[in-house]
């Protein structure tokens, strides 16, 4: 007899993974970094064996430009999933540091936990930094690649995502909602852009529905017609080594500097104004700051200065401020802001 919540519970496992680039060392400093390159790469790693790769290649060879692929489901959501993400090494593996929406935000807590908190997206020090990015991760079929599984490509191009996007919910409009292996060229392609305004070329990826014509989708057969199961989830910690180099990780730093005047220009007391209310307060005022710092903690702050507190109301919420933080005199078990200076 099936146990009701656990043998019903069906998942595609992940075969393999195809990279945007490959690592190349610098000369100089003899550090790996990460480059672009115009076809899919399949290799060995932590992901892929070696029988899958070699499927991949017996098929479409070394340096394929364009794959035939079919989504697991018609929700997007499950086989496109996209979020800010950040990551940080924990001895000798990877930990997904925070990940958010835009909106709301989960991240560590430091005590081995996760905790929820205000997305700050581009007002969050962690972002101005570069150590977060907006991540999507594609899943789908290989039909014509030995093996049953969903294969899956990691990228944080803008140009990809849009693409992407905009194709999928085109098909999805042509078949009534439907584009649950349905398959589709899935392509490398280059586009010129202009970051800084000079001529740069970047390779992204695209739906190959441009050369496709509408009784292409009228008539068209899904691979399978019936429900497939859901796909195996993606390991939240597994870093996209491709796109994410060390200096882009979080560190883990202390919060709280000794002294406000003997402050570097380190990250190490930065954080995020996630929130600041007022109140009244004896015969004065009274402020609560809460924080998001840099590892980890949601910092809740108060002080009754007045020169704090007119500080404080000139702030918004995303600032990123350098703080001087101690244990109160005024309320108990509290930490008291002494002083902070604005950041971004």
């Amino acid at each position: 007899m099936p146990i009701k919540g656990r043998s019903d519970v069906v998942r595609i496992p992940r075969i393999g993974k195809i990279h945007l680039g490959v690592k190349q060392k610098s000369e100089r400093s003899g550090n790996e970094y990460p480059t672009a390159v115009d076809h899919f790469v399949v290799k060995v790693d932590e992901s892929t064996n070696q029988k899958a790769v070699e499927a991949f290649h017996s098929v479409y060879g070394d340096q394929p430009r364009e794959i035939t692929v079919a989504f697991p489901s018609n929700n997007p959501e499950q086989f496109f999933p996209q979020f800010l993400s950040s990551y940080r090494r924990v001895g000798e593996r990877y930990e997904l540091y925070c990940k958010g929406d835009g909106e709301i935000a989960n991240r560590v807590d430091g005590q081995g936990g996760r905790v929820q908190i205000s997305c700050l997206y581009r007002d969050c020090p962690v972002f101005q930094e570069g150590k977060c990015k907006e991540l999507g991760q594609l899943q789908f079929f290989l039909p014509d690649v030995s093996g049953i599984g969903v294969w899956q490509i990691d990228s944080s191009s803008w140009h990809t995502t849009v693409n992407l996007n905009g194709s999928i919910q085109m098909v999805m409009a042509l078949t009534g909602g439907r584009i649950a292996m349905v398959p589709l060229k899935l392509r490398v392609v280059p586009k010129v852009v202009n970051p800084d305004g000079r001529p740069k070329t970047v390779y992204v990826l695209t739906l190959g529905i441009d050369d496709m014509k509408l009784t292409d989708f009228l008539t068209r057969t899904p691979l399978l017609t019936a429900g497939v199961p859901s796909v195996e989830p993606i390991p939240e910690d597994e870093l996209p080594e491709d796109l994410y180099l060390d200096t882009q990780l979080v560190e883990d730093k202390p919060s709280t500097p000794e002294s406000f005047e003997q402050q570097d220009e380190s990250d190490a007391d930065i954080a995020a104004v996630s929130e600041v209310k007022f109140k009244p307060y004896r015969d004065t005022e009274a402020a609560m700051v809460r924080l998001a710092s840099l590892n980890g903690e949601l910092l809740e702050l108060l002080t009754a200065e007045p020169g704090v507190i007119r500080k404080l109301k000139a702030l918004r919420e995303g600032t990123a401020i350098r703080f001087q933080a101690t244990p109160s005199q005024r309320w108990l078990d509290r930490l008291e802001l002494v002083d902070f200076k604005v950041v971004s």
